[in-house]
């Protein structure tokens, strides 16, 4: 039988496709939905069509890929239905991110698109198409249901972030607690204030921790109502407080108002070469690791 393939912007038309291959993938690669209905909706709204492309296979959507841009990095995704014809979706969809990152690349700029692999299928065929394996993650996760709130020492307070008159300082902070992370590049405050824009940010779900009138620490989250589970995007702690026990604080504070929300779960990811030894403490924590995915950069 003959196959017919064809590739065309995916839009807000796309949805019922879009969830269909979302609720596919996930369920190989994860077990599990971990994409909202409002994640999808948001990607789709926010990413410029030329980086948005559908590859349909006998008019069903089979693949997507997605561009986006951070500096020099090209953080993307290609998302292909787990069947026999996967590596042959993937190496189709890289195509098209390659030719999304030439458009925007400077004459005297290098540009890395960055993927994340699953399922060996991906692996094998990100390395046939150039991508080298740069990273391995752990994405970690918390059961609530049966979650033991613990206090913070009394010299220690945790406050909901104010963007009005709090943006500043936590930004000097964040920079400061990720400049020795892997991959770390400096980020503007105007850059950093682009995080108030996206439709999950939910400044009640940012938590400050502070000693006296110092901010030393941090936990920004997030909800997805239609999964129940609960992610933790970013936390940091000032470097010279570090190993004191206030990330375990943190942690509990935000898994109890996770809860509070209505989640059944908190996830989050980590570097599995992490120099701070992240992974240590959300085990301590009582997170476990439920999957690992491997970073994959390609330089154009």
């Amino acid at each position: 039988m003959q196959q017919s393939f064809s590739k065309r912007v995916v839009t807000l038309q796309d949805m019922s496709s879009l969830k269909e291959l979302f609720m596919n993938y996930e369920l190989k690669a994860f077990g599990e939905r971990q994409t909202s209905e409002e994640e999808i909706h948001e990607m789709v709204e926010s990413i410029p069509e030329t980086d948005r492309i559908g590859l349909w296979h006998n008019g069903e959507l089979a693949a997507l890929s997605i561009l986006t841009e951070k500096d020099h990095r090209l953080p993307s995704l290609i998302l292909a239905n787990p069947n026999e014809h996967m590596g042959h979706y993937i190496n189709e969809m890289v195509k098209e991110l390659v030719s999304s990152a030439i458009e925007k690349k400077m004459k005297s700029e290098n540009k890395t698109i960055i993927l994340s692999a699953n399922l060996e299928v991906e692996k094998k065929t990100f390395e046939q198409c150039g991508f080298t394996a740069t990273r391995f993650w752990f994405q970690m996760k918390k059961d609530l249901e049966d979650l033991t709130i613990t206090s913070i020492p009394s010299s220690y307070q945790i406050t909901i972030f104010n963007p009005d008159t709090e943006t500043h300082c936590l930004h000097e902070l964040f920079e400061e607690v990720f400049s020795d992370h892997f991959d770390y590049h400096p980020t503007e405050l105007d850059e950093f204030k682009k995080r108030f824009l996206r439709p999950s940010f939910d400044p009640t779900l940012w938590y400050l921790l502070k000693e006296g009138d110092n901010l030393i620490g941090f936990i920004l989250c997030s909800v997805n109502e239609e999964t129940r589970m609960g992610e933790v995007s970013h936390l940091g702690i000032k470097r010279n407080l570090r190993r004191m026990g206030l990330a375990h604080h943190l942690l509990y504070y935000a898994f109890g108002k996770l809860k509070e929300r209505g989640m059944k779960s908190a996830a989050l990811s980590v570097d599995s070469d992490s120099y701070t030894d992240a992974t240590i403490v959300y085990q301590k924590a009582g997170m476990y690791v439920y999957r690992g995915f491997t970073r994959y950069d390609l330089n154009v």
